[in-house]
């Protein structure tokens, strides 16, 4: 499956997401919930227990892979380590799988293009690289960044179609970040939607059109449509709350139109099935949408 996180910038996607590795960025502590892969608790395992699942097991597509790449290094070495690092080739097969990597992320001419340094690649070419290194171990699980971001839209189209093809060939799960819900909806069979850290719905993507919490339904009619252009863009009114500085109950209220004082009194507000598959975090649901 491809399941997608989807949110406004700064509502804790990318902090989720390398949670799921067992990555903390400096100054982070977990005080709550696990991480499981496997039999495999993400934060109980040792450094070199860790390291053995990164990479091999589970893997990240950065955002940015012009800044993820080592600009001194060659493509070929950089996709020839993790080959090294976490496949059970012999040695003398490494190069070859380098190549053929190249080959199946579309890159015209491998050979020569194994030979070049980050900086003579486009944008669209290094993400190509980066997802390479991702796949070069055939992990179970793809952890993808934003990894169109800053690429033009033919290119992102064809990254994405890149994505979902090595995805079914090697049969791997993705969690895929993003703020453009209309992508999510397009590539992920779930959706996670998080706003101000937390989640406030997760749905299929066949239910985006019946969504049961206003955040939710916010992203979706502020969505650019390029067929049926419907004039002036519609945007979400006000700014998500200052990180750490949450509100008690719902941490939308102050930006709903739905809002009652029920809904700031609550300390939290828990997930609730309102269907097969389909929870939402939102007091007024059963009143909302009837």
């Amino acid at each position: 499956e491809t399941v997608g996180l989807v949110g406004e910038s700064g509502s804790g996607k990318s902090t989720l997401a390398l949670a799921a590795m067992g990555y903390l960025k400096a100054g982070l502590q977990v005080t709550g919930g696990s991480v499981h892969f496997g039999t495999h608790d993400m934060f109980g395992l040792s450094r070199s227990a860790l390291e053995f699942v990164r990479g091999g097991k589970v893997a990240l597509v950065p955002q940015n892979a012009g800044q993820s790449l080592t600009p001194t290094l060659r493509v070929g070495s950089q996709i020839l380590e993790a080959v090294a690092l976490h496949s059970d080739l012999p040695p003398v097969e490494h190069e070859r799988r380098v190549i053929a990597l190249l080959r199946q992320v579309r890159m015209p001419d491998p050979q020569a293009m194994a030979s070049r340094y980050p900086h003579e690649l486009s944008g669209g070419q290094q993400q190509r690289v980066a997802i390479a290194i991702a796949f070069a171990c055939r992990p179970k699980v793809i952890v993808c960044d934003e990894p169109t971001t800053g690429l033009d839209v033919t290119v992102q189209a064809e990254i994405m179609d890149l994505l979902q093809e090595i995805r079914k060939d090697l049969n791997t799960a993705i969690i895929l970040v993003s703020h453009d819900l209309l992508l999510i909806n397009e590539i992920c069979d779930d959706i996670v939607v998080m706003h101000a850290g937390v989640t406030v719905e997760k749905l299929r993507s066949s239910q985006i059109e019946d969504t049961r919490h206003p955040y939710t339904q916010a992203l979706y009619n502020s969505r650019i449509d390029l067929v049926k252009p419907r004039g002036k863009l519609v945007t979400i009114k006000g700014q998500p709350p200052t990180v750490g500085a949450w509100p008690t109950g719902c941490r939308f209220a102050g930006r709903c139109d739905f809002v009652k004082d029920s809904c700031s009194e609550e300390k939290e507000i828990p997930l609730v099935s309102v269907g097969d598959n389909h929870g939402t975090a939102c007091l007024r649901h059963s009143e909302i949408w009837k």
